[in-house]
């Protein structure tokens, strides 16, 4: 009997539905894998397919059983002793998201803060995971208010990941953080600019992108603000239908679906 599952198979079958984009199968596809994993006390296998399972459960809006999978990953690696590793920052990091999708940014900020340290003491420092941490952290900042050290976070992230070309959906992403960062500032010309580049990286790069739609929305509150709204509708429109790809009809698209109808009024 085999003591493990095959992890490859479970990747290269994730991969074919993603490809296929086939948003039911995913779901009970994992669910299937971590039931195996579990049952042959595979503590690895239960930490990957948990990983997958946790990011999915983010981002459909389950934020509690995205919570319940990764408390259990923290707990599995430390007791393999890796409490001190790229995985377990890694695992912190991934805990943080759902706090942030949960809309609780304080509650993350320890974890992102720890997060980054560890990935600096495994010599990280310059890895585009502490760029993506680098954004995470600027988020955090952005909501509380502290736009000062939004802004270094930010700095941050672009040293880091414009040396990195081959990362560039990072990059498109660390410039839709700083569009963001600059409408809560108000100077909405830059912020147009930054979305703008992120929507053409995205676009170069094929569309295939999740974070595109973030793009997009983000573009079109600049031209709603603006008191451009027919430009404003039609990226909101955009926006929905790449969520709708992406993701289906989950909390994020509800509500840029509410920013549509404030267009349209």
């Amino acid at each position: 009997m085999k003591s493990s599952i095959d992890i490859q198979e479970f990747y290269r079958g994730l991969d074919d539905i993603y490809k296929r984009n086939s948003k039911t199968e995913a779901m009970p596809y994992m669910e299937g894998w971590l039931r195996k994993a579990h049952e042959l006390e595979d503590t690895s296998g239960v930490i990957a397919v948990s990983n997958e399972l946790g990011g999915y459960c983010r981002v459909t809006g389950d934020t509690d059983r995205a919570m319940k999978l990764y408390e259990d990953v923290l707990r599995r690696l430390e007791n393999m002793g890796l409490g001190k590793s790229e995985h377990y920052a890694t695992a912190l990091i991934n805990t943080g998201d759902v706090f942030i999708n949960a809309g609780e940014p304080l509650k993350a900020l320890p974890y992102f803060l720890r997060a980054r340290d560890m990935l600096a003491d495994c010599g990280l420092a310059g890895d585009y995971r502490m760029a993506a941490l680098c954004n995470n952290i600027s988020m955090v900042y952005r909501e509380t208010g502290e736009f000062d050290k939004a802004e270094r976070a930010l700095d941050i992230a672009f040293n880091i990941i414009k040396g990195l070309p081959q990362y560039r959906g990072e990059l498109a992403t660390t410039y839709i953080n700083l569009g963001e960062l600059q409408v809560r500032q108000g100077k909405l010309e830059m912020a147009k600019e930054s979305f703008a580049a992120a929507c053409r990286m995205f676009e170069e790069d094929g569309g295939g992108d999740v974070h595109y739609s973030s793009a997009c929305a983000g573009l079109g509150q600049v031209y709603y603000l603006k008191g451009q709204k027919q430009e404003a509708e039609k990226l909101y429109q955009k926006a929905l239908d790449l969520i709708e790809r992406d993701f289906g009809k989950t909390e994020y698209y509800r509500l840029v679906e509410k920013s549509l109808m404030k267009v349209r009024m």
